[in-house]
């Protein structure tokens, strides 16, 4: 917005001085042109800052707004503290609020349409007003509803499959489009970022639909053919149908949010009444290459063992076969990396299905590693040596090696399972060797005695506190 700078009784004094004079000592292109204009500056939800200067504004819920004004004089933009000696005063209207700095942020936390107006009063005592539409949304938000997670059909019938989900925030003054992926796999995870690869038979384009509403899907959703193609006998097989759903909600001057939702239904085994449990256990911190020997057990309601399996092979999924039932309780043990133990799982297994468990088996390393002096007693000039041991997520050779003794620390050398180092220790003191394992467990309480003598020194423990009073 613009205004003459002066007064108009200046503007008339000046129409005289030009006309009534040859050489008028100010002309009318000497007139200033005050302007201003508002620039906004949002937030992405990676905090990238974006500034611009707009008349609409489009934003969410519980967005902040960063308004600041900007002036210019006949065209030229001028600084902050230039401006100052150009108006008399100037303020925000923002919410019923009046805010008379020279940039004001607010949050807009009721969804709706809302102004930010910017008024400048120039030294003439003409305003200057611009003015803001901005419009708060609801945040964009799809679930997918239909099939549920897990939900197993029939992979030959020719019914229709309805894919459904419930989608809000998308605002009044939004238009939306929902696109749905699709992938027949039996690894790939649940995921947003998942390689969406359309071999659905039923489907042949997966278009943009309204978000409001959902797709049928035509059985049979897989084909003999294709069955043959790719050697699977559903007789003794799942598949997994992977779907999701893109929906974007956008205006017509440019902003757009979207998001996005994942699920996955299961196709029926078509002979028997024989199911599968997909066992995927997780060892948390395990170092690459670690071995592992885990011995799974399968016991019925009754407490029956059905089966007793042996998994070593970290991330490879392992197939069961057992018999439909409800309670079924899974046992795992670790037998080579003992320090690692994973609580029990209990399932029901319906009739002719796959159930897959991945990540429902968790091995957690809660115990720290163990020391243990290689003798009790050394020369005084010898090395003091602890054996040191983790039977789980390891030590890092990285990990910065130290022992404290009383409050001192001190540094030593691990190789080979052996900790060393020089004795601390001028007369008796208590020993620890809090060193952390990949876990990050590590034991701070447990200590030994150092106590030199004329000829050796003797090391006993190892004692906790409550064990000993000194």
């Amino acid at each position: 917005m613009a205004r003459f700078f002066s007064h108009t009784t200046l503007l008339c004094l000046l129409l005289l001085l030009t006309s009534c004079r040859e050489e008028a000592l100010i002309s009318p292109k000497d007139l200033q042109f005050l302007q201003q204009g508002i620039l906004t500056t949002t937030w992405t939800e990676n905090y990238i800052r974006h500034t611009e200067q707009v008349d609409t504004l489009y934003i969410n819920q519980g967005e902040t707004v960063l308004f600041t004004a900007g002036y210019s004089l006949n065209g030229t933009t001028v600084s902050q503290d230039s401006a100052i000696n150009l108006y008399n005063s100037h303020y925000w209207e923002i919410e019923g609020d009046t805010i008379g700095t020279y940039s004001a942020e607010y949050q807009f936390d009721s969804v709706g349409y809302h102004t930010c107006v910017l008024k400048t009063v120039d030294f003439a005592g003409d305003t200057l007003k611009d003015t803001v539409h901005i419009f708060v949304g609801t945040p964009l938000k799809i679930s997918l509803v239909t099939p549920p997670l897990q939900s197993s059909v029939e992979p030959l019938s020719s019914d229709y499959i309805e894919l459904n989900w419930d989608v809000s925030g998308i605002d009044p003054w939004e238009k939306s489009e929902c696109v749905v992926y699709a992938a027949v796999s039996d690894d790939i995870p649940i995921a947003p970022s998942t390689r969406w690869i359309d071999i659905l038979d039923s489907v042949s384009f997966l278009d943009a639909n309204d978000c409001k509403s959902g797709i049928r899907l035509k059985g049979p959703l897989i084909s003999e053919l294709w069955l043959q193609n790719y050697g699977i006998n559903l007789r003794d097989s799942s598949l997994t149908i992977y779907w999701g759903v893109k929906a974007t909600a956008y205006t017509s001057n440019g902003f757009q949010e979207v998001d996005t939702d994942v699920s996955a239904f299961n196709t029926l085994f078509l002979g028997g009444d024989s199911s599968i449990i997909q066992i995927k256990p997780v060892y948390t911190s395990l170092v690459t290459g670690t071995s592992i020997s885990t011995k799974i057990v399968l016991l019925s309601a009754l407490g029956d063992t059905l089966k007793s399996l042996t998994y070593d092979t970290p991330g490879k999924p392992l197939n069961i076969k057992v018999k439909p039932q409800s309670g079924l309780r899974i046992y795992a043990f670790e037998t080579k990396q003992t320090d690692y133990e994973a609580n029990p799982v209990t399932i029901d297994v319906p009739a002719r299905t796959k159930v897959r468990l991945a990540d429902s088996i968790v091995f957690v390393d809660k115990v720290p590693p163990k020391a243990a002096p290689v003798k009790t007693a050394f020369a005084p000039t010898d090395s003091v040596k602890f054996y040191f041991m983790d039977n789980g997520s390891g030590i890092s050779q990285a990990q910065k090696k130290i022992v404290v003794a009383d409050y001192d620390t001190v540094g030593a050398v691990y190789e080979s399972s052996i900790i060393s180092f020089e004795n601390p220790c001028h007369r008796t003191c208590k020993l620890k060797i809090p060193i952390p394992d990949n876990a990050k467990n590590r034991n701070t309480e447990m200590y030994w005695k150092l106590e030199p003598g004329k000829d050796s020194l003797r090391i006993s423990g190892p004692f906790v506190p409550k064990e000993d009073s000194w």
